[in-house]
């Protein structure tokens, strides 16, 4: 939690010079698809439920309408896409259980990342609107461990947990803009961790889905 408020402190020191701050709590649940060193993909393994939470600054990249002639003091043409950016930081707990052989496996991991997005925001009326953006984030796990049976192992030692991972996938978030400065919204994200080499390396891809919910502030 600690990490979290320095984030979020060096965040609002740059808030002037953002479009929006944006920040959400939510829920992950984790598909882990491990490839043993024999090319098997083993199923013994279930997403679990861990925490979300994001911060960032979101920015408009490009207002469509304006191509079409209209002024910052037009309100905001329906079904016309303002196209946005984001940065920031995400924390996440990327958790799994499952068993093998009759004995119970558990994965708790904490990782800490830094996210960027793209996409277009689209008005559905004059206060809602669709949120669409593709995702590239860069994450490592800072801590981490697996319960066999009754016994916990670190896991800070194993490359396929420690390691910098790079993900990518995409959001859809329905807005509700409850003022000129505040807007509240609900989102579901999929993300995977990029490929690795296929057989015969001994690997690990995460594949967090997340359902969460935001305010977002125009200073």
């Amino acid at each position: 939690m600690r990490i979290l408020f320095i984030l979020l402190a060096s965040l609002f020191i740059q808030q002037a010079y953002a479009q929006e701050l944006v920040f959400e709590v939510g829920g992950n649940a984790t598909k882990y698809q491990y490839q043993n060193l024999n090319g098997t993909i083993v199923d013994y393994l279930n997403p679990a439920s861990g925490l979300h939470a994001q911060l960032k600054r979101e920015n408009v990249l490009l207002k469509v309408s304006k191509l079409f002639g209209s002024s910052d003091i037009d309100d905001k043409p329906l079904f016309i896409p303002t196209v946005k950016y984001a940065f920031g930081f995400t924390y996440n707990q990327y958790n799994s259980v499952g068993s093998t052989q009759g004995i119970a496996l558990s994965y708790n991991t904490d990782h800490l990342g830094i996210i960027g997005e793209l996409g277009p925001e689209i008005p559905i009326n004059q206060a809602i609107s669709l949120d669409i953006k593709g995702i590239v984030s860069v994450a490592k796990m800072w801590n981490g461990n697996q319960l066999i049976g009754n016994q916990y192992l670190p896991l800070d030692e194993q490359t396929q947990f420690s390691k910098i991972r790079i993900y990518g996938g995409y959001s859809i978030a329905l807005v509700h803009h409850l003022s000129k400065f505040v807007s509240g919204f609900v989102k579901f994200q999929a993300l995977s961790s990029v490929k690795e080499p296929d057989y015969p390396v001994n690997h690990l891809r995460l594949m967090p889905n997340t359902l969460s919910i935001g305010v977002k502030i125009n200073p």
